[in-house]
């Protein structure tokens, strides 16, 4: 009851973080759709178009080393701010500089603001909702952005926008995104410059929470990014494919939060272990099936993404549990590096083992991968059993 009451205090606190992410994930989908469409108008060289995509995960990277260096300098409502307002001026200099190397130069910038904006909410989310209900307010966080996403690209949907007014729109929903977050009265977490120690100093603090990390990179974009392609070796439409693919977010977005709620009842490792076979179980039989009906082909779509794009909330709820005081800025950018560069190396692997077996061979690579991280979560549960989430804090 006591605990109830105290993550009750603090629901404002997350609500308004969680609001502010979610207007930066507004304006990520509509960049995300509306960019490769402008260059692919401009008829853009390949090497241009990769160059951009590239930039933003570079960006991505440089920005884990770099946001703990300045939240630890300035404070987190400064920083984010910062970042805010540097990825609503970048995205304003797309219009303005309509130049393929432009972009490059500015999706770095702009996947540095991304990464700051995020360290500072998920950090400051894990040491306001605490280890009792961690899973479940990181359930709720990932839900909520990914309904963020869908709505920002949506807006492409309607012809009556021009590209500039939704550029515009974009800008503006980074802008504003500092507005709730600024508004929070309760002091964030502190952190001294000096607790920005290199992030791979961490992985001790939960080896489980990072190896998911990395293998939700390696694995997740490789079939967000190649799946529809997958779809369509095998001969689905364009709109079975569509229908296929949005299985793959809906699942995840029905289970997410009660998977969180488990989480925060269970060893996070058990629920970890249990997604991870699930997914490599899933991706073997999406292989087997080949070219099944599209009935089924929705089914193991569906479960796999169910699985699959629920790990992340579950192990940064991990990780967080086992943090050192005050360090939860500093493992947050740890566990998002993990995460990228996973994303980075995940579709190139992925297209070499299809390139050397066949399509087929993209979702062995998954099931292969998820597995390794099944077992490994169960070898880390043998050799440490008592090692437990922290319970739920009694707090007056």
């Amino acid at each position: 009851m006591l605990h109830s009451l105290t993550l009750a205090s603090r629901t404002p606190v997350l609500i308004a973080l969680i609001l502010g992410v979610c207007l930066v994930q507004v304006g990520n989908g509509i960049l995300q759709v509306l960019l490769p469409i402008r260059l692919a108008e401009a008829m853009a060289p390949p090497l241009a178009v990769g160059a951009v995509a590239s930039g933003y995960s570079i960006g991505f990277i440089a920005g884990c080393w770099a946001a703990p260096w300045l939240i630890g300098r300035i404070g987190m409502v400064r920083a984010f701010g910062a970042f805010a307002l540097l990825a609503g001026a970048v995205t304003v200099c797309l219009e303005v500089l309509p130049n393929p190397w432009a972009w490059t130069g500015m999706r770095v910038l702009m996947g540095m603001s991304y990464v700051g904006m995020l360290t500072v909410a998920e950090s400051w989310l894990a040491a306001r909702a605490g280890p009792g209900a961690r899973g479940s307010v990181f359930s709720l966080y990932m839900v909520a952005c990914k309904v963020a996403v869908v709505g920002g690209q949506m807006l492409l949907a309607s012809p009556d926008l021009p590209g500039a007014w939704l550029i515009a729109a974009a800008a503006v929903c980074y802008a504003l995104s500092l507005l709730p977050v600024a508004a929070v009265r309760e002091l964030p977490p502190s952190m001294t410059a000096a607790q920005a120690r290199m992030p791979w100093r961490y992985v001790r603090v939960s080896p489980v929470a990072f190896v998911g990390c990395l293998v939700i990179g390696l694995c997740n974009t490789a079939v967000t990014g190649i799946g529809p392609a997958y779809l369509a070796g095998m001969g689905h439409s364009a709109t079975v494919i569509a229908v296929i693919m949005s299985g793959v977010q809906v699942g995840s977005t029905v289970v997410q939060w009660p998977i969180g709620r488990l989480s925060d009842r269970r060893d996070r490792r058990l629920v970890i272990l249990a997604l991870a076979g699930t997914s490599a179980a899933t991706a073997l039989l999406i292989a087997a099936a080949g070219g099944a009906s599209e009935t089924i082909l929705f089914v193991l779509f569906t479960l796999w993404g169910s699985a699959a794009l629920s790990l992340y909330a579950i192990c940064v709820a991990h990780a967080n549990d086992h943090a050192p005081p005050g360090e939860a800025v500093a493992l947050s950018s740890a566990l998002l590096l993990s995460w990228a560069l996973g994303a980075a190396l995940g579709p190139m692997l992925a297209t070499l083992a299809m390139e050397c077996f066949g399509s087929r061979a993209l979702f062995v690579y998954v099931g292969a991968v998820s597995g390794v991280l099944a077992l490994f979560s169960a070898w880390r549960r043998w050799r440490m059993p008592q090692q437990r989430d922290p319970p739920a804090p009694q707090r007056p």
